[in-house]
């Protein structure tokens, strides 16, 4: 594989997609996800074309191939027949239709090159009330082979006239996914947060899950989740607790792939505590995305904490939000 990828990294943009209608463009494959090939040509720049227009697709660069029902090859793309892909693998060539690809991925790219991500940025001041508000929301996603590592931010800061003053939350998560099988999953992260809402001053936690990846389409993906969670709670005038809690996930993505995009992500999270019996809470996250120009776009988000027992008795047990703010992709 280091052998490979260090020739094909010295190639110059000599990969050839074919059309439905027949054109065939010379360029540099960069990857395919959600639909569409991200493709480099010397002559009219980065070419993002719907995965569902495409006749065939070659290169000798080394690829990862994913197919909708969790298949990884490993290869290059060689000439095949019409609306297929011929990927040559180490254990010979195997024909795969278009329409069960999900996923291509150049293998052996610089660091800088197998990054995506997104960041979010929203104000908002309302003068009769005397409330501003600002928001960030930031996504970066490392891939490599059956892996992916990520690191997510999120914060809204909100100032007031009142006697209040501020009522602020943020987190910061790292988390490693690994596909040991073809269609299983198993994760872990850690991740600070710190809700005043719900009386939170610092929450430090770390956890593992396992589950199975149920959709996996150039439409949609749909995943869940269950395992285990430690945590240790600071909370606003009281002693630090700390907590074992189950936790299942569920998570889905769908997208249209034809411009402008749009996009609808939903992450939800439960965690029952085994530690304090009864104890419940729930994290939810959705956020939907219009593309307005070429990866920028504008979000819509919804985010919703519930805590039944939070650390401070007096402190709030639900806090949720709406954000609109400018997004752009990476």
């Amino acid at each position: 594989v280091m052998l490979s990828s260090g020739w094909a990294s010295g190639q110059g943009r000599t990969d050839v997609v074919s059309l439905a209608n027949g054109d065939r463009i010379t360029g540099e494959v960069v990857a395919l996800d959600r639909g569409r090939l991200e493709f480099k040509t010397d002559d009219a720049g980065t070419l993002y074309l719907e995965w569902d227009k495409l006749a065939s697709v070659v290169t000798k660069r080394l690829v990862e191939v994913v197919t909708a029902d969790g298949r990884r090859l490993l290869g290059s793309l060689g000439p095949g027949p019409s609306r297929s892909l011929a990927v040559v693998a180490a254990e010979g060539i195997v024909i795969l239709a278009m329409g069960e690809v999900t996923i291509v991925r150049t293998i052996g790219r610089s660091f800088w090159r197998q990054l995506d991500g997104s960041i979010d940025v929203g104000y908002n001041y309302t003068r009769s009330s005397g409330v501003a508000q600002f928001n960030l929301n930031s996504d970066t996603v490392f891939r490599r082979l059956a892996s992916q590592a990520r690191l997510t931010a999120s914060a809204t800061l909100t100032q007031t006239d009142g006697e209040d003053g501020r009522d602020d939350r943020g987190s910061l998560e790292a988390s490693y996914l690994q596909y040991p099988w073809q269609e299983v999953f198993v994760t872990a992260a850690g991740r600070f947060e710190t809700n005043e809402s719900l009386g939170i001053v610092l929450r430090s936690q770390i956890g593992a899950a396992v589950g199975p990846r149920l959709v996996n389409s150039n439409r949609a993906q749909m995943s869940i989740g269950g395992g285990l969670a430690f945590n240790d709670e600071r909370g606003v005038d009281v002693e630090p607790t700390q907590n074992i809690e189950a936790l299942g996930t569920f998570r889905t993505s769908f997208y249209t792939y034809d411009r402008p995009k749009t996009e609808l992500d939903i992450a939800f999270t439960y965690y029952p505590s085994l530690s304090n019996l009864g104890r419940q809470r729930l994290q939810l996250d959705a956020d939907v995305r219009r593309e307005v120009f070429k990866d920028l776009f504008v979000s819509f988000n919804l985010y919703n904490s519930y805590d039944n027992r939070p650390p401070s008795t007096d402190a709030n047990t639900n806090d949720i939000g709406f954000v609109l703010s400018i997004c752009w992709s990476y």
